[in-house]
């Protein structure tokens, strides 16, 4: 038996496997250990001796009610408290442990949580943070947005419908290097399955929905991933930390996970898209103003110019979801690029948006009225109108720090925006352009955000602080 939405990872390639976050399942242990499931009573008495007289009623502190099994686990207006199976990266165990200035609640004359609190706290959330009946938060959520943390080889699963933290997957755990740098993530249109390009190891993986790392496969610096979400090949490109891959990209047929390297005769590949019902594949250069258009039943590939006498360096694709309409993002141009796919093969861009500096990962909206795509040098997103194709909003704001990846919800309601946040700078005279985490924790200066915007109202709605660098984001888009 595993813990439901698991942390139980088995690696099939090596015929093995391995528990992740404490034990296989609430109440049991592999081997010989008997140790009994910590009853959630007994957590409860911690949180009502040292905790609940701030953290209750109308004016609980931060906002956080701590009373309960459900209102902790529903955590504050900012955040989660408890990360199940995960309790060094829990909110909860890093305030009572790093919080610098002392130890919370020490540290606003409260009576600080001994050794022995800490401890039943910590292992009572690394069995899944279990309820009074031994349910596991979140163990139904349905609708998951992926974030990979790049430089501390960590993924962070988020829920859409609450939009907090609820699982973490921590790759050095699985035997990777800490410099492993988790880049882009993609996810099967029913959520079954989420793939992950490894840059420096060099590797894609795929993990089902419980985060059990099912296959992987050898690729030299992985960048961007797309999939077709009609048929059964997902696509890889190269990394921009790449200087001189091959000119190919990768074909794997996600079944078996059996990789093709195709030539598509254009250096350094990045950008990378499929269009819907076609299966056909777009990628573009970082080294010349070139696009490469795939046709995945014969293999055959065309190339296309980009006009402008200066070098675009095209970042990202997105399709619409109709399939009709292709944008392209240009780092060095600060520039939109709109295709229209109906014209294909003929790859002239009909329309450009001037946009802010380096335009980054774009996303449209599951009705294809709007796209969103964050700057990663201005540290603001752009709010693009499809219907007249222009720029509509420029939102700024804090947690936008070197914005990167970007998803949305498959509802649309909302839109989200990963930043790196790896500038340091005394600057900050402008909302957003080092983001300053909540809580001093001691060596939490860098920490990652996840944006939440509103795309009814085009305003940041919440700030989720992920681990080191944001970077790629994927989320299950259904057909």
């Amino acid at each position: 038996m595993k813990a439901p939405f698991g942390f139980v990872i088995c690696i099939s390639l090596l015929g093995s496997g391995l528990a992740i976050g404490g034990r296989e399942a609430v109440g049991t242990a592999p081997g010989n250990d008997t140790r009994q499931a910590i009853p959630y009573a007994d957590v409860q008495r911690v949180l009502d001796g040292k905790c609940t007289s701030c953290h209750t009623g109308a004016d609980a502190a931060r906002g956080l009610h701590l009373d309960s099994w459900q209102a902790l686990i529903a955590g504050s207006d900012h955040g989660e408290a408890v990360i199940p199976f995960d309790a060094v990266r829990s909110l909860l165990v890093e305030l009572t442990t790093k919080l610098v200035g002392g130890p919370h609640p020490a540290e606003v004359g409260g009576e600080r949580l001994t050794e022995a609190e800490v401890a039943l706290l910590s292992e009572w959330i690394d069995e899944g943070a279990p309820s009074e009946t031994g349910g596991i938060p979140y163990a139904d959520a349905q609708h998951l947005l992926y974030a990979a943390n790049q430089s501390v080889a960590v993924v962070s699963v988020i829920d859409m419908e609450t939009n907090q933290v609820i699982r973490t997957v921590d790759l050095q755990e699985l035997g990777f290097p800490e410099n492993a740098s988790p880049h882009h993530i993609a996810v099967e249109p029913d959520g079954s399955h989420w793939y992950v390009s490894l840059i420096t190891a060099n590797q894609i993986l795929k993990f089902d929905r419980d985060n059990n790392l099912v296959e992987r496969n050898d690729f030299v610096r992985p960048g961007l991933l797309a999939l077709d979400p009609d048929g059964e090949n997902l696509y890889a490109g190269r990394s921009m930390a790449a200087v001189s891959p091959p000119q190919a990209i990768g074909v794997i047929r996600r079944s078996d996970m059996t990789l093709e390297e195709v030539g598509i005769f254009l250096p350094r590949p990045h950008a990378l898209a499929v269009q819907p019902g076609t299966g056909t594949v777009y990628t573009a250069s970082l080294a010349v103003n070139q696009i490469a258009t795939f046709f995945p039943e014969d293999e055959a590939v065309e190339l296309d110019e980009l006009e402008g006498d200066r070098q675009h360096t095209m970042v990202g694709f997105a399709i619409s979801p109709d399939g009709r309409w292709m944008i392209g993002t240009t780092e060095l141009t600060g520039t939109v690029f709109v295709f229209d796919l109906d014209r294909a093969p003929l790859m002239t861009p009909v329309d450009t948006i001037a946009v802010n500096a380096a335009p980054w990962h774009p996303v449209f909206t599951p009705d294809g009225r709007w796209a969103y795509v964050g700057n990663n040098r201005d540290n603001t997103v752009n709010v693009i109108d499809m219907g007249t194709r222009t720029l509509t909003k420029v939102i700024d704001g804090i947690g936008l720090a070197q914005p990167h990846g970007a998803a949305v919800s498959p509802d649309g309601r909302f839109a989200y925006i990963s930043s790196r946040n790896l500038e340091m700078s005394d600057d900050r005279s402008r909302a957003g352009h080092v983001y300053t985490p909540r809580y001093d924790l001691g060596g939490n200066t860098r920490a990652g955000t996840v944006v939440v915007i509103d795309t009814e109202s085009q305003e940041i709605v919440k700030v989720i602080e992920i681990e080191e660098y944001g970077s790629g984001l994927g989320a299950a888009v259904p057909n």
